[in-house]
């Protein structure tokens, strides 16, 4: 394994992580500018992760790999592949080692998988040890532990057509839980690992080649693995993370439902990214989302407004306003997620009054999206309102994988922005950016977002 950490740290970019999706769009494009019917599904499927993993901290998550050509696929790539791509997104050397374990996990679960039996893993949270608690934010690595359980998805007639994988994350556990259950020899493995607590998350992760089970005595899947480390615990942490535990009990297939309703808008804005960064142009779309916004953007987006102003009025799309962007659609739609499934955490944060608004448009979306005479005018404008009644309360959220995102937005309440938008706001001569203005490459007035007066009053009718 040591060669594949040669070209670990090579460049790191800081907006890869953000753009994974957008930029695995940009790959998988065809020469027609269209999208494989199997790569969509596969990037919404990635994304539905997603959204469980940063909004409902009690869901699980299910993902399937397609086996084809002698191998596990996700896209165009092997689980190795993917593992490897974490070398992408890391930069301190514990976490770098952590991929190198992911990598060696990847491959043994591709050679090893066997019909009946769970290949389990158990990622436990960067320790004092592996980092300090900042830097293990900053990797994403602070917070959350990570398990997951491997199985084949075997057809009728026998024949492996792939392998599915679910996930879960859960925090507070302690470290030493996790040590004193793999050296238990009458654990949930029937086997004692003999492993010495040296106080590193990595030693447990590396254990994972070892631990199988039959799928018939881990019926609940992967939160069994969870309720089997609670004996390891002292009464305080035991209730801790019992209660959230229990919190898994949830409707599953409603929380699913409503984390797919959100990747379906979600991908459908990646789309609009990935094909605004190949044009080197703002899509229609992404200028409205922009200009729905207006009043909620602080200074520093605004200056990244300024500086891809195009001489026609358009507005140009590059890597670092992109990023932006994909932060404000990630806040706002997670915060709609979490709110939706009942997050407590971020509904406190939020407030009642916030919550049940934008519980109530959540809903009246769901009604309509997939109907064949859906209002999409209504349902922009219902989104609209979230998004803004969202970015006035600027809150973080996230967790897993894609870290907690805040967007780049004001800290005055929506109401009061909106109150004194046009009284308050600076205008000059300028064009309108928003792709679809009336007068779109004329010089008229246009705010401190570069949106006409016509163009805001129609978002601002949008939003009331």
């Amino acid at each position: 394994m040591e060669n594949l950490t040669l070209e670990r740290v090579a460049n790191v970019d800081s907006d890869t992580r953000l753009l994974s999706e957008v930029d695995h769009l940009n790959r998988l494009r065809q020469y027609d500018g269209s999208y494989s019917a199997r790569d969509i599904s596969e990037i919404h499927e990635n994304l539905v992760t997603a959204v469980k993993e940063a909004a409902v901290p009690f869901a699980v998550s299910t993902t399937h790999q397609e086996y084809r050509d002698g191998s596990f696929y996700w896209l165009d790539q092997r689980p190795e592949d993917v593992a490897f791509s974490g070398y992408r997104f890391h930069q301190h050397e514990s976490a770098i080692a952590r991929v190198d374990v992911e990598v060696e996990e990847a491959i043994d679960v591709s050679l090893n998988l066997r019909p009946g039996i769970f290949k389990i893993f158990i990622s436990p949270r960067m320790s004092s040890l592996d980092a300090p608690y900042e830097q293990a934010k900053k990797e994403h690595l602070g917070d959350d532990d990570q398990i997951r359980i491997h199985s084949l998805n075997i057809d009728e007639e026998g024949v492996v057509v792939g392998k599915f994988m679910q996930s879960m994350l859960v925090r507070d556990i302690p470290l030493s839980a996790w040590f004193d259950m793999l050296n238990d020899p009458n654990n949930i493995f029937g086997k004692s690992l003999k492993l010495e607590n040296d106080g590193s998350a990595l030693t447990v992760m590396k254990t994972h080649a070892e631990l199988e089970i039959d799928e018939a005595d881990l019926p609940e899947g992967v939160i069994g693995i969870a309720r089997a480390v609670l004996p390891y615990m002292d009464k305080k942490d035991r209730q801790k993370v019992q209660q959230q535990i229990n919190l898994f009990d949830s409707d599953q297939d409603e929380i699913h439902k409503k984390a797919e309703m959100i990747a379906t808008r979600w991908l459908d804005f990646e789309i609009e990214l990935s094909e605004s960064l190949i044009s080197g142009v703002a899509s229609n779309e992404i200028t409205n989302f922009i200009g729905s916004l207006a009043a909620s953007w602080n200074d520093d987006f605004k200056r990244i407004i300024n500086r891809n102003r195009l001489s026609d009025g358009r507005l140009g799309m590059t890597r670092d306003l992109a990023v932006e962007l994909e932060k404000a659609k990630r806040n706002t739609l997670w915060i709609s997620a979490a709110v939706s499934a009942g997050n407590q955490e971020i509904i406190d944060k939020i407030g009642p009054d916030a919550s049940n608004r934008i519980l109530e448009n959540e809903k009246s979306i769901k009604r309509m999206v997939g109907v064949s005479s859906a209002d999409y005018d209504q349902i922009n404008r219902l989104s609209n309102q979230n998004n803004n009644l969202i970015a006035s309360h600027n809150i973080s959220i996230g967790g897993g994988c894609g870290g907690s995102i805040m967007g780049s937005f004001n800290t005055v309440e929506a109401i009061e922005l909106f109150r004194n938008r046009k009284e308050s706001w600076t205008w000059t001569n300028g064009k309108c950016i928003i792709g679809s203005c009336a007068n779109k490459g004329e010089t008229v007035l246009v705010g401190p977002c570069s949106v006409c007066r016509s163009c805001q009053d129609r978002f601002d009718a949008e939003y009331e």
